[in-house]
């Protein structure tokens, strides 16, 4: 990151505005973080803890959400289109075209099965994936995708500074202090001065 340099040119800037102008202008307060890779469900909800503990104070913040594509496009991408517009979603996308395994005449015997024949597993992930992003939008709903090449340690390093980086630039533009969590320390307290009050705490 260079000092001075543009926002639109650094991408954890970049979507630290987008996040917080959403919210500002339209009011959409969720946001959905949906990698299409199952490696990655972790990772889902280690960014839904960062930005939750990171964001949610003095009123400020939006709700973070995890999600796992394909799972969730079934499961919740009715909602996400045709219920309310409070959300921004990021889907990270892996390059998938030509990979796994490929899909026998056998198994698309069926005519209406027939797009699919032939097919890699990772033909089907792109495609799906692409889809997604496609008919979010097509809908109206703010989506962006982060698209990784490979899903290896540099990449999940480099994924993760963003998401940390995003998150700090978040809270200077909410005006809150990313480092601290209150709330949580409240809880902490009760929960032990409740296990002192029973005479058995160290």
């Amino acid at each position: 990151m260079l000092a001075g340099a543009e926002p639109q040119s650094v991408p954890p800037a970049e979507g630290a505005a987008l996040a917080v102008s959403l919210l500002r202008r339209s009011g959409i307060a969720q946001t959905v973080l949906m990698p299409y890779a199952d490696r990655l469900a972790d990772f889902a909800r280690w960014f839904r803890q960062l930005w939750a503990e990171s964001l949610g104070k003095d009123g400020a913040g939006t709700t973070p959400i995890d999600a796992l594509g394909t799972i969730d496009q079934h499961s919740q991408l009715q909602l996400w289109l045709d219920g309310p517009a409070d959300k921004l979603f990021t889907l990270i996308v892996l390059d998938r075209a030509g990979t796994g395994a490929r899909i026998g005449a056998a198994l698309a015997a069926d005519p209406a099965l027939a797009y699919i024949r032939d097919r890699t597993i990772g033909d089907l992930m792109a495609a799906e994936q692409r889809a997604t992003a496609e008919v979010l939008a097509r809908n109206g709903r703010p989506v962006r995708a982060i698209r990784l090449s490979t899903l290896d340690e540099r990449a999940m390093g480099a994924v993760m500074m963003h998401f940390m980086l995003e998150t700090m630039i978040a809270a200077h533009l909410l005006g809150v202090d990313p480092f601290d969590q209150p709330a949580v320390e409240e809880g902490k307290a009760l929960t032990r001065s409740y296990l002192a009050a029973d005479g058995r705490a160290p």
